[in-house]
Order: C-alpha cells, then structure tokens, then sequence
C-alpha cells in the first residue's frame, strides 16, 4: 500500500539483503532492462514529500473553499476550485509513482505484498468509515439516533446493510473513496507491474492507450447515460464510478512509468525545469480562459469546476509536473537537519492521518465559523483554514502517540521512549480546558472533539509514562 503519508524508502536502505533485481529473459530485446539505482547516502525521495504537503494542504483548502465560498456563488472561487481538484488525480498519481518505485528492481510477492498493504491503509479506512457512520447519525438526532439504529432486529439489519455499503463504496464520507480506490490499486499493482516489465520499450504506447480510455471515459461521465449503463451490473457500476479505480488509470499509470523510468524523469525535470513550468502556466492560462468563458456563456458552475471534465485534465497533469520540479528544488536544496527538513519528515509521517481526520475537523469548525462569523468570505475562508489545520494536527498528534496509531493512522505508535510526556501532557491539558469552554459555550460539537482529544492525549500520557516506570529496573 501507498499511504499518503508514507515515507518513500527503497528496500535497499531497509533490508540487509535485498532480493536480486528481476532480469528480462535474455532473447527478449525489449524485456525489463531498467538502470540499476543510484545509491547515495540518503535515498529517500524528499521531493515527494514536498509534492505530497503541499498536496494535502491543497485538498484541505479545496474543502473549505466549499463551506463558506461556494463555487456557484463566484466565478473567482470557481476558478480556484478548478485548479485545486488536481488534489484527486495528483493523489492517484503518488500512488503509482511511490509504489512502482519500492519495487522496480524487486520481486513481489504478492501474499506478503497485500497482507502488508491492506493492513496499514485497511484498518484504518474500517475505522473511520465507522467513526464517521457514527458521527453522522449523531448529526442527525444526537446519541438517541444512534441507539435507534439497534432498537430491534429490523432496525439493526438495515444499520448493517447501511455500514455494509458504506465500506464497500468507501461512502462513509465524502473523502474516504480515496482508500477505496488505493485498495483496488493494490489489488491490480502485481499484475500491473508484471506488464510494465514485460513491455519495457513501449512504454509510451501504454501510456497513449490509457489515455485515449480516460478521455473517452471523462467524455462519457459528464453527459446523460442510456441502455446498458443505466441498469444491472454494468449501470452499478456506473452510478458509482467515481470511487473505482477506473476515472484514475492514466494518472496511476503516469506515475508508475514515471518511476520505472526515474532516472530518466528525474534528470529531466531537474534540467528542463524552465521549460516544464512555460509549458505548465500556459495551459493553466488556456484552462482559466476556458472556464471563464465557459461560465460566461452559461455553464452552471458545478459543471465547469467537475472534476471529470476532460479539458481540466491537462492543467491537473501540468499542475503535478510543475509540482514535482519544485520537490527536485527542494531535494537539492535543503538542509539535513535543519528545522524545515524535520517539520517536512514529520509532515509527510502525518499526512495520511491528516487526510483522514482533516473532514471531522472541517465539520466540526466550520459549523461555527462558516454560520457565525459575519465578515468577508476570504476572511472567513482563512480563519476556517487555519482552525480545521491546527485541530486536525491536535487530533492526529493525538492518534500518533496512543496505541490507537495503527488503526487510525496505518503507523505504529510513535516509540514511547521518544515521546515527551512533559510536552503532550501540558497539551492534553489545555485541549481539555479548551474543549469544555467550547463544549458549553459558543461552539458545542468543536468542544466536545477537542476535549476528546484532549483527553486521550492525557490517557496516551499516563500510559506512557506508568510503561517507562514499570520498564525501569529498580535500584537496590
């Protein structure tokens, strides 16, 4: 599995004996025949950190754009929203990329390989779809409309149906289709990785047929359907498309070729740099012309700013490009050790909590800031922005130091001998204070969150500290 905020490290700096690079057969010439590594005293690929931070806080950005600015109310906001979902395919992207990249010169296994996938991104999608199944029945009538949910067998039957369909669809809330979807990569990369070392040298031709389908498919999806695709299984299908794997097989696959082919890729967005970011603002340029005048001649703006216009596909694929030669500035650039390459480290640990918290915080925020707060929308977004970050950090710091990080956060909990009980104590504490002021005050269900987590940062606490008393042995 590729978790967001998995950190991208080649099994050579992690295994003591790495399997043997697989070999083409030697009367094929156009067999897997990549270059061997590069190996440097720090093989971690910093610059998808960067791409994948700067991710992150795009699709937070993306969804609180959609409270307090909607994008039918401005043809401004619309206009920035278009942009910001890059956040889906570049996502996908990753995805591709880092996987292809851990095991382009491995074998696969593929038990071991899903066994290992689906328990760190698995675990965590069960979690939170019931975490968020529940919090949305609590919306709706508080604990009582939970506890209906089981007040007789009936009841219980479809409360399960209901969950059922929720994780099969990743539906539980709006973001979760993300882990859906990484899921059937998962499923299909073996395969996929088998192919793209059987047909090494025509690689480009892959590449063209996957997107002749995605703009063929794109083209279908935003018009009216008829026939097969309206019932049976093939209109199931379709009614639910957009958490299949299916909208997102180019960008998948750019990025697995991209990281077959990573030295090439890599020297060329280091050297044509310029020309990249030419290329990449004019058609960012012609995509915001586009859609003006496409809003100027009437287009309702959701059709306009929907994700699965095929025209947007080409400033999603430059906004990525653009983004990756700044991660190969920033790999060159920064400093090992320096403040900004640990919170960078540290970031790209949380990035997938934060992807899976970020929606509780949001809601939670903006039920009060979005209804209460009367004053310009571009203030109003940044106020939101910042108050769903900071409490989506407190909740996956949270998360990171309890045993509850494994299936949360798809990481094992951080090294009690490593946490700072002085520190997250202290914290704990003011979150509680804080929750309760909230809780009966102006903001009931954002103090009832942060004093939850408050609390389970002062339990995490308490238990890390009776576990470092109870592992010190005593002195005579």
């Amino acid at each position: 599995m590729v978790l967001p905020g998995s950190r991208v490290t080649p099994a050579s700096t992690r295994s003591p004996a790495p399997d043997p690079p697989v070999g083409p057969p030697e009367t094929d010439e156009t067999a897997f025949t990549p270059p061997q590594p590069v190996r440097t005293k720090d093989n971690h690929l910093h610059q998808i950190d960067f791409v994948r931070l700067v991710t992150f806080a795009g699709v937070i950005l993306d969804h609180v754009m959609m409270g307090p600015a909607a994008p039918q109310a401005s043809s401004t906001v619309g206009g920035v929203e278009v942009f910001l979902r890059y956040t889906r395919y570049g996502f996908f992207a990753l995805t591709g990329f880092v996987l292809t990249y851990q095991y382009r010169h491995r074998d696969l296994k593929v038990a071991p390989f899903l066994r290992r996938r689906f328990k760190l991104i698995g675990l965590p999608f069960v979690v939170w779809s019931l975490f968020y199944w529940l919090y949305g029945h609590y919306l709706g009538g508080g604990l009582t409309n939970i506890a209906d949910t089981v007040r007789s067998a009936h009841d219980a039957a479809l409360a399960g149906k209901s969950l059922v369909y929720d994780l099969i669809t990743g539906t539980a809330w709006y973001h979760l289709y993300f882990l859906s979807v990484s899921m059937q990569i998962y499923l299909v990369f073996p395969i996929a990785l088998w192919v793209l070392r059987r047909t090494w040298g025509r690689h480009r031709y892959l590449l063209a047929g996957s997107f002749a389908i995605h703009a063929v498919l794109l083209l279908m999806m935003v018009r009216p359907q008829h026939g097969i695709f309206t019932h049976g299984v093939v209109g199931l299908v379709w009614r639910h498309l957009e958490v299949t794997i299916f909208p997102y097989q180019f960008f998948i696959l750019s990025g697995a070729i991209a990281a077959m082919h990573f030295e090439a890729f890599q020297s060329f967005a280091r050297r044509r740099r310029a020309q990249v970011f030419a290329v990449g603002l004019v058609v960012v340029a012609a995509t915001l012309g586009y859609f003006l005048w496409l809003v100027h001649h009437g287009e309702e703006m959701f059709r306009a700013t929907n994700v699965f216009m095929l025209h947007n596909t080409f400033a999603y694929a430059a906004i990525i490009a653009m983004l990756y030669c700044l991660g190969t500035l920033w790999q060159e650039r920064r400093t090992p050790g320096s403040v900004v390459a640990r919170f960078m480290r540290t970031a790209a640990d949380r990035s997938f909590g934060i992807y899976l918290a970020h929606a509780i915080a949001l809601d939670v925020v903006q039920r009060y800031i979005v209804v209460d707060v009367r004053t310009n929308s571009a203030v109003v977004i940044v106020v939101d922005y910042l108050a769903t970050v900071a409490v989506t950090i407190l909740i996956v710091e949270a998360l990171r130091r309890s045993p509850l990080s494994l299936v949360t956060t798809g990481r094992s909990m951080i090294d009690p001998a490593a946490q700072r009980v002085s520190r997250s104590a202290p914290v704990g504490l003011a979150a509680v204070v804080v929750g309760v002021a909230l809780r009966y005050s102006v903001a009931p269900i954002a103090g009832t969150a942060i004093l939850g987590t408050g609390v389970l940062l002062l339990v995490s606490a308490a238990w890390v500290a009776w576990r470092r008393r109870a592992s010190t042995p005593a002195v005579a």
